[in-house]
């Protein structure tokens, strides 16, 4: 018996975006790793530095200055990046119909207006389930978002369909909230 094809309208909004941008950028490629190792180096030289304050002259204007440095830097860096994720979600109405998925027997397959990808299951990169949707990474930089606004039913079949046809290959990585 053939199995019918799932077709899910992918109609994001701007939640879903936010918890999809902030998976993506700081836990799947640990983007919070350098800004959090510059703060540590800095914190460790502004302590030599303070440890020195008694015996040479201005070493504790030096450490203000090192720990200063290497706290704003990467508080920055963070602030810039919620900011422009909380920007770029309000382009997302939760109305407006990104693209269409459809999850068949041989793989993926993305519909934009008259634009079609198809990815077969062997050669989906990663699924990842979050709170409010699942991602389908076709590549190492692209995902696409099957979100659980599709409806529960909808998206547990969805999710059901993708760990059927993703278990029996061994190079797609797999993770769950």
């Amino acid at each position: 018996m053939e199995k019918r094809d799932i077709t899910v309208t992918s109609v994001v909004d701007g939640k879903t975006f936010r918890e999809f941008a902030r998976f993506d950028v700081m836990r799947r490629q640990r983007r919070w790793l350098r800004p959090a190792l510059f703060a540590l180096v800095f914190t460790g030289f502004s302590l030599i530095a303070f440890s020195q304050s008694g015996r040479k002259e201005h070493a504790a204007l030096l450490g203000g200055v090192l720990l200063a440095v290497g706290l704003a830097l990467p508080a920055a860096y963070f602030l810039s990046f919620f900011l422009s994720v909380r920007r770029q979600s309000r382009q997302f109405d939760g109305k407006t119909a990104a693209y269409r998925l459809t999850l068949g027997e041989s793989g993926l397959t993305v519909t934009k207006g008259g634009d079609t990808l198809s990815c077969p299951w062997e050669r989906l990169c990663a699924v990842h389930r979050l709170k409010s949707c699942i991602c389908l990474y076709v590549d190492r930089q692209h995902a696409f978002l099957l979100p659980k606004s599709c409806g529960e039913k909808l998206y547990a079949k969805a999710w059901q369909r993708i760990l059927e046809k993703t278990r029996a290959t061994p190079n797609v990585k797999r993770s769950l909230p």
